[in-house]
């Protein structure tokens, strides 16, 4: 496991914690939705292509995360989000070798532009993954509600940020 990006550990670790709770789940459950909301496979799909964005802009050190294909195979096929998103933890891996200060361009539309003009600015590794964990948690809050719904317990921790867990954790302590 690369120790150098804290951020890569965080991101494969919510990878795995995704394909954990996919691999407990049926299908029709992976498709099925609550009125007014995307299915669950639509919430992973989301997750899972901006992972892929990153990935794919790294060579070029330009990450485009608008760019994404909305892939419907990962939308409606749970086993193959499994596949994707266990490549993709592998790809994470690999980062280990590029220097701290390895510079990066996104683009991400923020609703702001209505013309649609890209707006390309500079980032890094590190706080990409800062993003990329703290996107992957909202949506997997978003998954967890859907599953409640449809009476399916997604897990304590899944949805939940690490820092919410570390205070729950010290308030349990203090507590005693």
């Amino acid at each position: 496991m690369n120790t150098r990006w804290p951020g890569v550990r965080a991101n494969v670790h919510f990878l795995a914690q995704g394909n954990a709770l996919l691999e407990r789940m049926r299908d029709e459950d992976y498709n099925r939705s609550r009125p007014g909301w995307s299915p669950v496979g639509a919430q992973f799909r989301h997750v899972i292509e901006h992972y892929q964005s990153f990935c794919a802009g790294l060579p070029d050190r330009r990450v485009d995360y608008d760019a994404r294909a909305h892939n419907a195979l990962i939308e409606t096929c749970r086993t193959h989000a499994i596949d994707v998103a266990g490549t993709l933890q592998e790809q994470l891996e690999t980062i280990g070798h590029l220097p701290d200060d390895f510079t990066i361009v996104i683009q991400m539309n923020s609703g702001g532009d209505a013309e649609g003009i890209p707006d390309w600015r500079s980032s890094s590794i590190g706080r990409e993954l800062q993003f990329l964990s703290s996107h992957t948690v909202h949506h997997y809050a978003l998954i967890k509600l859907l599953l409640e719904g449809l009476g399916i317990d997604a897990g304590p921790e899944f949805g939940v940020a690490p820092s919410t867990l570390a205070y729950e954790r010290a308030r349990a302590l203090c507590a005693r």
